[in-house]
């Protein structure tokens, strides 16, 4: 085998290894990301913590809304009852009344907002609940596939890792640099072949004395534009 055809069939080689090194971190990604169940997760809890705070400010406007109409009570006895006929202190209650009245209606009208932001954090709360029940599950599955997968295609990478390490051990040191820098800067792509005297990197037809002396040469050459090996097809 010539030292074109060698760094021909390492390429092919190095494609398949690159392609087997993006699938696997495709799948130690997803498996890393748990199939998002650490988001929903948190989703979850600050949702849980939203629904007990919406249950508590209702709980306590209801006892506010409880306490304020006891207090009006009180104070619609006090000034309707004729028993105070101070002026100064009919004067004060009359002012006291009107605010706590101020402050019931202010709480009457936050009830109703309360309650549907309750309603909405609880229903949203059996939404997750399902979701993060139905995903786990899901996950469960899905996590034992992915190791799986992972095993074997790392496995499947090794095996060929030492088939391109072998590969590369029969071509000389120049050669191999050389075509490892083309291979890194050309995403992939460092050897092609002259095609009818077509550079299949460039797709520029070669001189003819470049083609002569890819003819005459050991192995490949340089091609013009300076980012691919050539060698005859």
């Amino acid at each position: 085998m010539t030292i074109a055809q060698s760094l021909l069939s390492l390429q092919d080689t190095d494609q398949v290894l690159a392609l087997r090194r993006r699938e696997y971190r495709e799948i130690d990604t997803e498996l890393s990301s748990e199939g998002g169940l650490p988001e929903l997760r948190e989703s979850f809890e600050k949702t849980k913590i939203r629904k007990l705070e919406s249950k508590v400010e209702s709980a306590r406007l209801e006892s506010d809304l409880a306490m304020l109409k006891n207090e009006v009570g009180e104070l619609e006895t006090r000034l309707y009852s004729g028993s105070i006929t101070n002026v100064r202190e009919l004067t004060a209650i009359e002012t006291e009344h009107s605010l706590v009245r101020r402050n019931l209606a202010q709480i009457e009208e936050s009830i109703a907002p309360a309650e549907v932001a309750a309603e909405h954090a609880r229903q949203q709360l059996e939404d997750l609940t399902q979701e993060l029940s139905d995903r786990e599950k899901s996950w469960d599955t899905r996590q034992l596939e992915l190791r799986h997968e992972k095993a074997k295609r790392g496995t499947a990478f090794n095996e060929l890792l030492e088939i391109r390490n072998v590969e590369a051990s029969q071509i000389p040191d120049e050669d191999l640099a050389r075509y490892t820098r083309l291979f890194r800067s050309n995403r992939g792509i460092a050897v092609v072949k002259v095609d009818r005297g077509v550079c299949g990197g460039c797709a520029v037809r070669l001189p003819v004395g470049e083609l002569t002396r890819l003819r005459a040469a050991d192995g490949p050459i340089p091609c013009s534009c300076g980012r691919a090996l050539l060698t005859e097809q």
